[in-house]
């Protein structure tokens, strides 16, 4: 009787484990279905190879730490390096619900540096690079990109690139 007992309960378990897992793989999701921010990053970018620094909540502290205004809604963030000879690309990838909050998020970032001033706001312009609308803001004279594709705010900071080869690496992520 006893062992009865044990064998429906873990069969109840293992049947309530089956319908959650079957219920997490049949939701639908955005069109970019990754769940964490790493794994949007292209392997390599120009013959770099990825170098994932940061994830999660101590690429959030990261980030906290080295801005002003409020982080809010995210759910996964990745700091990755790329790099070869004298260039770095250092690439955040921030990871929101939908597009409608990465969007929304992006334009808090652009409305945020505006309010800050100095270069953050004198530098700030709208660009289009490769079909898309891209935020590009001078920092200590050298360029830094941001955009918000899909459910993702991505932020580069180039260092010793031409300007083709940033067209190029803001091409090569999704």
């Amino acid at each position: 009787m006893i062992s009865n007992i044990k064998n429906f309960i873990v069969a109840l378990f293992a049947a309530m484990i089956l319908v959650t897992s079957i219920g997490c793989v049949t939701d639908t999701q955005p069109a970019q279905s990754a769940t964490n921010a790493s794994e949007i990053a292209p392997a390599a970018i120009l013959g770099m190879e990825k170098m994932v620094v940061s994830t999660g909540m101590d690429a959030l502290q990261r980030v906290k730490r080295s801005h002003t205004g409020s982080i809010e809604n995210v759910e996964d963030l990745a700091i990755i390096h790329y790099g070869k000879d004298d260039k770095l690309l250092t690439l955040w990838v921030t990871l929101y619900q939908n597009g409608t909050v990465a969007r929304t998020e992006t334009e808090r970032m652009v409305i945020g540096m505006r309010k800050w001033g100095g270069d953050w706001a004198s530098t700030l312009e709208e660009v289009t690079i490769d079909d898309k609308v891209v935020y590009r803001v001078m920092v200590n004279g050298e360029p830094q990109y941001f955009w918000a594709d899909g459910r993702c705010v991505l932020y580069i900071i180039p260092h010793n690139f031409t300007h083709d080869e940033i067209s190029l690496i803001i091409k090569a992520i999704p």
